[in-house]
């Protein structure tokens, strides 16, 4: 969770300020926790994902996130593949990057 963040922030320094009500860290819990319902939803469902994913993009441009909306997916994953490095896969790293592409595609 906090690696993620600190990815985020390190990406866009502009995304930080947009936590600044946040003081009790639930906003960036819930945006984590939605990512990995996207996520494991795909696993299962990946039409029901995509449209978790269109209903997240709508709720990000009321704070002007279009364009790298996808960069919290991106940077998830590679938490994801660090935490793991020890068993992380080619096979692994293909299947991110598929669904980081249909997800990419899921637009209203």
């Amino acid at each position: 969770y906090d690696a993620a963040f600190q990815k985020l922030y390190a990406a866009n320094a502009d995304y930080e300020p947009l936590f600044f009500l946040d003081t009790d860290e639930g906003l960036r819990r819930n945006m984590m926790r939605t990512t990995l319902e996207i996520i494991a939803t795909y696993l299962d469902d990946a039409y029901a994902a995509e449209n978790l994913v269109t209903g997240a993009r709508l709720v990000h441009l009321t704070y002007e996130i279009n364009d790298d909306f996808d960069l919290f997916f991106q940077i998830t994953r590679d938490v994801i593949a660090e935490g793991c490095a020890d068993i992380w896969s080619d096979a692994h790293a293909a299947a991110w990057n598929t669904m980081l592409k249909d997800f990419e595609k899921a637009r209203v």
